[in-house]
């Protein structure tokens, strides 16, 4: 049997994979910097030819370092800064290829949140303006306001998000100096989580992805950038460390999974970067492609529409 991604990674079994509209798969990059802290730019790649796409679409409200989560059918950016921190929720309709600006928005304004989702909720963990460890985010539903009792158990920037189909993690991230912290949030009862689990590596603003039992940071900045990719094994919250390295270390990276590859995409390493690379998840192999963003830049919101084994 396959399996199918309907959301970011909920898995599905069905007799064969299909979309729920007329579309390839593809991860997005949403928003992030280069120049400008205001960059709208909607982008990324096709998962089943790893060609790049470039949507007409754009945010409502550019900006830099929003936290990616998505539903079904739809791709979100939450909160961000663009010369000040935001609670703006916006971004795409994947079936059109349409820009979305719900009314809803985040609770604390802020940037460099990670973006988690479950089957009918996304959230956005912590993020600094200043550091805070609040979760909050939109139901998917009838795009509505949510905001969890729960919180982070350290509070920080700049943390990967990845979500198994039970539980949210922020990994990483800034609390001066950089940490090794991940925690979250239980989807069922949102209620808080923190593993005894910890990344290899302490850094800032890794590209978060996950397969459906694993979830990875890739490359982040410690001081140095990097290209390790570390993360947590979900079922026994476990730490994991493969040998599979970035081919590019940097930071920022915008990260986006189909069902069998993460992808980082962009990224800053004192130039800012329009690469993508990342990790095959069946071996944990490094991949890389000849796909590049439309728009060189890091630290965006990463969002999919799916994909297939």
């Amino acid at each position: 049997m396959a399996q199918c991604f309907w959301n970011n990674h909920r898995g599905q079994e069905e007799s064969s994979c299909y979309l729920p509209w007329d579309g390839p798969y593809a991860g997005y990059a949403m928003g992030g910097k280069n120049a400008v802290y205001t960059n709208d730019e909607i982008d990324g790649i096709e998962f089943a030819s790893e060609t790049a796409i470039n949507p007409t679409a754009a945010l409502a409200v550019g900006r830099y370092a929003p936290a990616g989560a998505n539903s079904a059918t739809r791709g979100y950016a939450f909160g961000g800064y663009d010369g000040s921190w935001l609670t703006e929720v916006d971004g795409m309709e994947f079936a059109t290829g349409a820009a979305v600006n719900p009314a809803a928005v985040l609770s604390v304004a802020r940037s460099g949140a990670a973006g988690v989702n479950s089957a009918t909720k996304g959230y956005a963990m912590g993020g600094g303006a200043p550091t805070v460890n609040v979760i909050d985010g939109i139901e998917f539903s009838g795009e509505t306001a949510i905001n969890p009792a729960a919180t982070l158990s350290v509070a920080r920037t700049g943390p990967a998000g990845v979500n198994s189909t039970t539980r949210g993690y922020a990994m990483g991230g800034n609390v001066t100096p950089y940490t090794t912290e991940i925690d979250g949030i239980e989807f069922a009862g949102e209620t808080a989580i923190n593993p005894a689990a910890v990344l290899a590596v302490a850094r800032l603003f890794p590209g978060g992805v996950n397969s459906t039992t694993r979830g990875y940071a890739l490359g982040g900045f410690t001081g140095s950038y990097t290209a390790e990719v570390d993360g947590i094994e979900f079922a026994g919250e476990t730490a994991i460390n493969p040998a599979a390295v970035l081919s590019v270390a940097r930071s920022g990276g915008i990260g986006v999974n189909s069902t069998t590859r993460g992808y980082a995409m962009g990224g800053f390493t004192g130039a800012y970067w329009d690469y993508i690379d990342g990790v095959e998840f069946a071996g944990e192999t490094a991949i890389s492609t000849s796909a590049v963003l439309s728009l060189a830049r890091y630290a965006g919101a990463g969002v999919q529409s799916g994909g297939t084994l």
